[in-house]
């Protein structure tokens, strides 16, 4: 039995992961539990990339000018994450979260994605 549940409001299908040392519930926009079952293993990698690529972000964040301070890994440690979710297309799979932090520099949480083996970051989160 799957641990893959359906959220009606959300419209997506839903999986509980641990990421960046947290718990969190991750959401999938795909038409249906199947797709998810059948790209497991790629979404898998996916998100164990993400879940090893904090530092990565961290200096993107400093890099791009989001986050005011200049310690990759200082600001690696308090960075969160939210609203992870997983966006599989035409066996196209793009891992998509929110990441910021609250001590004052940075202004807000940006909209990070994953696409391919590259992190971008798209912009603030309005």
């Amino acid at each position: 039995m799957s641990n893959i549940k359906y959220n009606e409001h959300e419209e997506a299908y839903e999986l509980p992961y641990k990421i960046w040392g947290e718990m969190m519930t991750v959401r999938f926009y795909t038409e249906s539990e199947e797709t998810i079952i059948s790209n497991l293993k790629d979404i898998a990698k996916k998100l164990a990339q993400l879940d090893s690529g904090k530092g990565t972000v961290a200096g993107m964040l400093i890099d791009e000018g989001y986050y005011e301070g200049s310690a990759a890994d200082a600001l690696a440690k308090i960075l969160k994450i939210e609203d992870v979710y997983v966006d599989i297309d035409d066996e196209d799979i793009v891992v998509c979260f929110d990441t910021g932090t609250d001590d004052g520099f940075m202004k807000g949480f940006v909209h990070v994605e994953l696409f391919g083996e590259l992190f971008e970051i798209t912009g603030w989160v309005t």
